[in-house]
This record gives structure tokens, C-alpha cells and sequence, in this order.
């Protein structure tokens, strides 16, 4: 009988440490996922990311900067036009009634004498 006890108290152990060391094996491989992930969470640095933002936008801007053209005359000319034909329409729309007095006097300019 005791030599049973033993027998069934030896295979328990057995069966207790493969048990043990199963998990230890997977608690191994999580450990080493994990420090993968931190490895790759610690490669990364915001320095890079930053300087290749500022080289897109330096492209952008400098593109932009590049496709300009100087003023001509028609410009400025075509510049005046509409200045004055907005006025003349503005003015319009105040005997027409079509603006509340709120924005007739934001179109206005006040004169203040001093």
C-alpha cells in the first residue's frame, strides 16, 4: 500500500513539475515578445519623425516659393478694379436695404476728430 502512496505521490510530482515548467516555457516566450516590443518602442525617436516633417514642409514651402510670379501692372490694375467695383457694389447694397444697419456701420470707416 505504501509503495502505492509513493508511486501516485511520484507520478503527481511529475506531472506537477512538467505542468511547471510548461508554463515557465510560455512565461519565457511572452518575456521575449515583450522585449521586443519595448526594444522597438525605444528605437523610436521623435527627432526623426520631426525632421522629416520639416523636409516636406521646407519642400512645400519652397515649391510654392518657386511657382510664384512677380506682380505686373495687369495685377496691380486688376487689384484696383475690384477695390472700387466692391465699394461701389457695397454702397449699392445699403440704398437697397439689403444690409441691417449693424453691418453698415462695420462697412463704413469712423472718422474720429481730435
Amino acid at each position: 500500500m505504501i509503495e502505492e502512496a509513493m508511486f501516485l505521490l511520484f507520478g503527481l510530482l511529475v506531472a506537477f513539475n512538467v505542468g511547471h515548467f510548461m508554463t515557465l516555457r510560455e512565461c519565457k516566450h511572452a518575456l521575449l515578445r515583450l522585449s521586443f516590443d519595448a526594444k522597438t518602442v525605444t528605437d523610436f525617436d521623435p527627432g526623426d519623425l520631426v525632421d522629416v516633417l520639416r523636409d516636406e514642409v521646407a519642400g512645400m514651402v519652397g515649391d510654392a516659393l518657386h511657382n510664384m510670379r512677380t506682380p505686373t501692372i495687369a495685377d496691380h490694375l486688376g487689384g484696383v478694379i475690384s477695390q472700387f467695383a466692391q465699394m461701389r457694389l457695397m454702397k449699392e447694397m445699403q440704398q437697397s436695404g439689403m444690409l441691417t444697419d449693424a453691418h453698415a456701420q462695420s462697412i463704413e470707416p469712423e472718422i474720429v476728430n481730435d
